[in-house]
C-alpha cells in the first residue's frame, strides 16, 4: 500500500493509467476486428489530439507542498509527478491536501470542491468544457489505485 502522493503512489498511479490504456487500445483493436495499419491507437492517418495538461497544486501535504500534472492526450491518461519534467498546463487546480484527499479517496467530488470553494481552478477552463466526453469516464484516481492508497 502506498500513501498518498507519496513517489511509490504516483508510481502505481501510472501503471493503473498504462494498464487502462492497453485494455482500451486491445478492446478498440478487437472492435476493429483485427489489426490493420491505421487502426492502432496513434497509428499514422489517425486526427491526432493536442494534449490537455492539468497541473494539481496541492497545499499542506505531510511532505510539503505537492506539484504535479495529468496529461491526457486522446485515450491515454499520464501522470508526471513532483520533480520530473513538467509540461506548460492549460489548466490548474489548487487544493489543500485533505480537500485533495477526499477527491482521490471517492469520498468528495471534484465539483463538490468547486463549488463548495476547497479547490480552485484557472487557466483555459474551455479546454476542459471542449473535451467533456473525453474527459467524462475519467477516474483521476482508478478504483485499483484508491484500494491500495493510504490517505
Amino acid at each position: 500500500m502506498a500513501r498518498f502522493l507519496t513517489s511509490e503512489w504516483f508510481e502505481e498511479l501510472e501503471a493503473a493509467y498504462q494498464a487502462e490504456a492497453e485494455g482500451a487500445a486491445a478492446a478498440k483493436v478487437a472492435r476493429a476486428g483485427a489489426y490493420r495499419p491505421g487502426n492502432a491507437p496513434g497509428a499514422p492517418g489517425q486526427a491526432a489530439t493536442a494534449a490537455l495538461v492539468v497541473e494539481i497544486f496541492v497545499a499542506g501535504a505531510p511532505q510539503g507542498e505537492v506539484r504535479y500534472q495529468v496529461v491526457v492526450e486522446g485515450e491515454r491518461v499520464r501522470v508526471v509527478p513532483p520533480g520530473a519534467e513538467q509540461r506548460t498546463a492549460q489548466v490548474r487546480l489548487r487544493s489543500d491536501y485533505a480537500t485533495l484527499a477526499g477527491i482521490a479517496s471517492g469520498e468528495l467530488s471534484a465539483i463538490d470542491a468547486l463549488s463548495l470553494g476547497r479547490a480552485r481552478i484557472s487557466g483555459d477552463t474551455g479546454a476542459l468544457g471542449s473535451r467533456g466526453t473525453q474527459l467524462a469516464g475519467l477516474d483521476l484516481v482508478p478504483a485499483a489505485v484508491r484500494a491500495r492508497t493510504v490517505f
